[in-house]
């Protein structure tokens, strides 16, 4: 983390340590409306230093927990040693997990423990990772029972899908004995997800380019190519846009190699 985001986050426990009542109150709600800010202008370092902040002074504030988290999230995606997005994913996971505990009938608490769960899912093998799989389809379910168009719910769920659908023979195996026999998941089924994530929020770059994978996965060459060249097209709306423009530039190239 940048020196100056480090400085900010102590400046502002330090006055939270200080204040007391409603003015401690107060500083976690600045803490909060400064990450808010911070994310809206893509400044993950100031968006995590801040959330911290808030976190530190309110343990069991909710939203600080959940924001957190997901700023932990998107943390582990734009980073490059597996050893630190492993560890950003499990206190993300740890993070979630307070949320929900704290407010379970709300859905935000539940997509930010399916998504770090599912991101640590990818730095496990066999057995373990479908142990988290069978988690991630829960959190996003009871998600969506909550929000029936939690487009990010529908996203999780959507690459649960895809991904359960490619099992290969051994954690099929695996899979059958956690969950009595394997869940119905298919191409299609995550096509219908993620279709309908993007049409809850057409300006997600994630949302079209996972349906841009899933519908490459599917054979349906053009219609992927369609996915990634609409988000290609979007304008930047989160932090890790950046990171799913280049996933998608690399899988244009494939499916135009099969549509020549």
């Amino acid at each position: 983390m940048p020196r100056a985001a480090v400085i900010a986050a102590a400046v502002v426990l330090l006055v939270a340590a200080r204040a007391g009542g409603a003015a401690a109150a107060g500083t976690v709600a600045g803490a909060l409306a400064a990450g808010d800010a911070a994310a809206a202008r893509f400044d993950l370092p100031a968006t995590l230093a801040a959330y911290r902040a808030a976190h530190a002074a309110a343990p069991e504030n909710y939203e600080a927990a959940w924001k957190l988290a997901r700023a932990l999230a998107d943390e582990a995606t734009l980073a490059h040693d597996p050893d630190e997005q492993k560890r950003l994913c499990v206190e993300a996971e740890a993070l979630a997990r307070e949320a929900v505990r704290l407010r379970p009938s709300d859905p935000m608490g539940h997509d930010m423990l399916a998504v770090s769960l599912g991101k640590l899912a990818l730095f496990e093998g066999g057995k373990r990772k479908v142990e988290l799989g069978k988690e991630v389809r829960a959190e996003a379910e009871r998600a969506l029972q909550l929000d029936p168009d939690d487009d990010l719910a529908l996203h999780v769920l959507g690459v649960w899908n895809r991904e359960v659908a490619g099992l290969g023979w051994v954690l099929r195996g695996f899979a059958r004995l956690l969950y009595g026999k394997l869940p119905p998941a298919s191409l299609a089924a995550a096509t219908a997800d993620l279709t309908r994530a993007v049409e809850l929020r057409p300006e997600v770059i994630a949302h079209r380019v996972e349906l841009g994978i899933t519908l490459e996965a599917a054979g349906r060459w053009a219609d992927a190519k369609a996915q990634f060249d609409r988000a290609l097209a979007l304008p930047t709306g989160w932090v890790t846009d950046d990171h799913y423009r280049a996933v998608a530039r690399k899988e244009l190239a494939l499916v135009r190699a099969h549509l020549r």
